[in-house]
């Protein structure tokens, strides 16, 4: 078997019929959240902090949105910069450690993710007239199992 260093783009090529599920999670991934982007005036990257924040705890960190974002420390911290100078969000000290500082909500902050949360399901409701509600169940399920078995394997749980 050659090395895959040494594989020709020839010898990569494939059959043309075999299914690219990765491929086209991320080509649905990047044109929903344009999309989602564009309608409600927002960066996709803000909008997934701000549903973090709104169905976590009150004492989320920077550290701790990175992790679960998936990003590193200093692109949450300036996401969360940008989204305390919109008043969207809030940070407040830690008493026991200066260093250390918690995120949450804003009031205008949770008024306008319920408006983009409404909106959100509007767009499900759209979809729902391509694909059938037992189509959008089965896609739920099988992207959810995949999340978990790579989040599963990325931390060492096979």
């Amino acid at each position: 078997m050659a090395d895959r260093a040494s594989t020709s783009i020839e010898e990569m090529r494939h059959r043309g019929d075999e299914p690219h599920l990765l491929r086209e999670v991320v080509r649905t991934y990047q044109v929903l959240m344009a999309g989602l982007s564009r309608r409600i005036g927002m960066r996709p990257s803000h909008f997934a902090l701000m549903r973090l924040l709104a169905v976590a705890g009150p004492d989320l960190g920077v550290m701790d949105l990175a992790r679960q974002l998936g990003v590193d420390a200093a692109a949450v911290t300036r996401q969360v910069q940008a989204l305390e100078r919109q008043r969207l969000v809030r940070r407040r000290a830690d008493p026991r450690d200066g260093r250390r500082s918690y995120v949450s909500l804003s009031p205008k902050g949770r008024k306008l993710f319920g408006d983009i949360h409404d909106r959100n399901h509007e767009l499900e409701r759209f979809l729902s007239s391509v694909i059938s509600e037992k189509e959008m169940a089965v896609a739920t399920t099988v992207l959810a199992k995949l999340r978990d078995f790579i989040q599963g394997a990325k931390h060492g749980h096979q």
